[in-house]
C-alpha cells in the first residue's frame, strides 16, 4: 500500500497493535460488521439502484474454491464473495467483525471468546453454528490436512498434539453453545486474530471427507458458503458465475450476479473495450490509452506487496549465497520500474512492503553493480567459458526463470532480468507458464495425488508477488523451516534457525514497538540471505465500466467489497 505517509504508516501500526494484540482486560474488543451500521447509514442516505450484472476479468483461471486449499489471488477473487471468515480486515488493517459479532478476550490474553451472527445461514439453508467454525480450524490442525493454513491455528492449545496424533481434538477449541466458541492459546499470540481471517466451511458437508481428500472434492468446483453471492457455475478455461444471496445476514448484495471471466490480458481488455467485460486490470503502459475512453474509470489499488524472484535453495547454485548476492547486485530495479511499471511502481529493497510498518529501511541493499556482481562469481570460483557464460567445475551457470503469464509487467520484468543477468554471464532460460502450473512446481504433488517436499530438480526459480493480508506474521510460513511443503509455503527451502527464532518471538511480543524491531530484524536477515530478491512494489491497476458503482479495490482484492456493487443502468 503506497501510502507515502510517515503519519499513515504509524497509524497502520496502531491499529494492527490495537486489533491484533491481546487486550488487557475482558472486555469486547472487537468492531462491529462493516454490514451493520455503517451500510445502515448508507442505505438510508440515498438507496442504491438494486439489481444487473458486473462481468470481472482475470488473467489467471482458479485452482480451486475451498478456501482452505492454497488459495491464491486467483481463488480468492471468487471465495471472497462465497464465504465469510469470523473477522476481516478494514481499509486500515484493523480486524473488524464478519460471522463473528464481537469477541471479548481474558485478561491474561489467552482465551478468545466469538459471539457469532445469529442469523446467517449456508446457502443450501442449513444454519451456520459455532460447530462449523470449530469444524474449520480443527480440521486445519488435522495431520491428514495439507492444504498450507496450519500456521493459522498452530497457536492454539491442543493443536500440535491433534496434529502429531497424541490426541483426539484440539482442547483449546470450545463450543460453548450454537452461537459462541472459544480459542484458548498456549501463550499470547501477536498475531492471532489476523489468523483468523479465512473462510469457514460447512461442517454438514464435509465432515465425512477426510481433509487429505479435500483437494479432489467435488466441493471445490460446487462450494457452499454463507457470504453474499451463491455460487452457480464453473464453465472450465471460461468464466465462474456467482449470484446474490438475498437471505445474507448482512442485507442482500445490490447485484443479481457477478462473472468472473479469465483469460489472456490482451483478450480480456479488449472485451472491456467492447464493453463485454465491466472490470478488468490494466498493465500500467496501457493506462493513458484507458483514460481516453469516456465509459472508464480508472483506479489504482494499493496491495500491500512485494514482486520477487525466489529460488530454489537445494538447486547447487542458489545454494551458494554468492550466487544469489551476484544476482541481486546484477538487477537494475530502477531500469525495471521505471520502464515497466512507471508512476505505479517503487524499488523494493525490503521483502516487506514499504508502507507497512514491518518495513526496516536499513536492509542490506545491493545496488546495481555489473563489475561486483562478475567479482562475486569469480571469486567464487567460476569462469567464464566460451560462450560468455560463468562456469566453475565443468558446469555452466544456467538455470530456468519461470514466469506466469497474465500480467505483462511481470512477463517483462522477466525479459529484462534475463538480459540484465545474461551480462554478467549468467544463462537464463524464460519458462513462461500459466499460474496454476506454476503452483504445481511450488506445492509439488506425489504419486498419491498428495502434497510432498520440494525436490532440487521441481524447479530453479520463478517470479511472484506476494504482500500482507492482514498481519506480517504470514511470512513465517514462507520462511520458517517447519513450514516447508507439504506443511506450508517455504517452497524455496529456505532453513535459518535465527530466523525460525525470531517468528516465534514476533508472535509472543504484545508491545507494538517491540515487535516492530522484531520485524526489522527478520528483514534484515532476509535481505543478507536473499532466499526471494525483492525487485519492486506495484498498485495494481484496474479499469471499471462506469455504469459500475462502488467499486474500490485495495490490498484485500477486487472483489472484497462485491456486495456493494451495483450498476447505473
Amino acid at each position: 500500500m503506497k501510502k507515502g505517509s510517515a503519519v499513515l504508516t504509524f497509524i497502520l501500526g496502531i491499529s494492527m497493535a490495537l486489533s491484533a494484540c491481546s487486550s488487557s482486560s475482558s472486555s469486547s474488543t472487537s468492531s462491529p460488521s462493516p454490514s451493520s451500521s455503517e451500510a445502515a447509514a448508507t442505505a438510508s442516505a440515498a438507496p442504491a439502484k438494486t439489481g444487473g450484472s458486473v462481468t470481472v476479468a482475470q488473467a489467471s483461471e482458479p485452482g480451486n474454491l475451498n478456501p482452505l486449499i492454497y488459495a491464491t489471488t486467483s481463488d480468492t477473487n471468487v471465495t471472497h464473495m462465497i464465504f465469510d471468515s469470523l473477522v476481516q480486515p478494514d481499509a486500515e488493517l484493523k480486524m473488524v467483525g464478519d460471522l463473528a459479532k464481537s469477541w471479548d478476550v481474558s485478561e491474561d490474553g489467552l482465551t478468545y471468546t466469538f459471539h457469532l451472527q445469529e442469523n446467517a445461514k449456508w446457502h443450501d439453508g442449513q444454519p451456520f453454528t459455532a460447530n462449523d467454525v470449530a469444524f474449520t480450524f480443527t480440521s486445519m490442525a488435522d495431520a491428514r490436512y495439507d492444504g498450507g493454513a496450519y500456521s493459522r491455528v498452530q497457536p492454539v492449545a491442543g493443536a500440535e498434539e491433534f496434529h502429531s496424533g497424541k490426541a483426539d481434538s484440539v482442547s483449546g477449541i470450545k463450543v460453548i453453545d450454537e452461537h459462541t466458541i472459544s480459542f484458548t492459546l498456549t501463550k499470547p499470540n501477536a498475531s492471532f486474530l489476523a489468523s483468523l481471517f479465512i473462510g469457514v466451511l460447512p461442517e454438514h458437508i464435509l465432515k465425512d471427507v477426510s481433509p487429505a481428500d479435500w483437494a479432489k472434492n467435488d466441493f471445490n468446483r460446487n462450494p457452499i458458503g454463507t457470504g453474499p453471492f451463491k455460487f452457480v457455475k464453473w464453465e472450465t478455461g471460461q468464466y465462474i458465475e456467482v449470484a446474490a444471496n438475498p437471505d445474507y445476514f448482512g442485507g442482500a448484495p445490490k447485484l443479481d450476479k457477478i462473472i468472473t471471466r479469465f483469460g489472456d490480458a490482451n483478450t480480456m481488455l479488449a472485451a472491456f473495450m467492447n464493453k463485454e467485460i465491466d472490470i478488468v486490470p490494466v498493465a500500467a503502459d496501457q493506462v493513458a490509452s484507458i483514460k481516453t475512453l469516456d465509459f472508464a474509470d480508472v483506479k489504482a489499488a494499493n496491495d500491500l506487496s512485494v514482486y520477487y524472484v525466489g529460488f530454489n535453495l537445494l538447486n547447487p547454485f542458489f545454494s551458494d549465497l554468492k550466487v544469489r548476492q551476484a544476482l541481486s547486485y546484477g538487477t537494475d530495479k530502477n531500469l525495471i520500474v521505471s520502464s515497466v511499471i512507471g508512476e505505479y511502481g517503487e524499488v523494493s529493497d525490503d521483502l516487506f512492503p514499504n508502507a507497512h510498518w514491518s518495513h526496516n529501511p536499513d536492509v542490506t541493499k545491493y545496488p546495481y553493480d555489473k563489475a561486483k556482481a562478475k567479482q562475486l562469481l569469480e571469486e567464487d570460483g567460476f569462469k567464464l567459458n566460451s560462450k560468455g557464460f560463468y562456469e566453475k567445475d565443468g558446469k555452466e551457470l544456467k538455470f530456468s526463470l519461470n514466469v506466469p503469464t497474465g500480467k505483462p509487467e511481470r512477463e517483462k520484468t522477466g525479459v529484462l532480468l534475463k538480459q540484465q543477468w545474461g551480462e554478467i554471464g549468467v544463462n537464463v532460460e524464460i519458462i513462461s507458464l500459466d499460474f496454476s502450473t506454476l503452483v504445481t512446481k511450488l506445492l509439488p504433488t506425489g504419486s498419491d495425488g498428495k502434497q510432498r517436499a520440494v525436490k532440487a530438480d521441481d524447479y530453479d526459480a520463478y517470479i511472484l508477488g506476494f504482500g500482507v493480508e492482514a498481519d506480517p506474521d504470514e511470512y513465517r510460513s514462507y520462511f520458517s523451516s517447519k513450514f516447508m511443503p507439504p506443511n506450508g509455503y517455504n517452497f524455496v527451502s529456505y532453513s535459518n534457525p535465527k530466523m525460525d527464532e525470531l517468528f516465534e518471538k514476533e508472535l509472543s511480543q504484545t508491545n507494538q514497538d517491540e515487535r516492530t524491531a522484531t520485524f526489522h530484524e527478520i528483514g534484515k536477515i532476509l535481505s543478507d540471505d536473499i532466499p526471494w530478491i525483492p525487485i519492486y512494489g506495484q498498485k495494481t491497476v484496474f479499469t471499471a465500466n462506469k455504469r459500475v458503482q462502488n467499486f474500490n479495490p485495495d490490498f484485500r482484492g477486487v472483489s472484497f467489497d462485491a456486495k456493494d456493487w451495483s450498476v447505473s443502468e
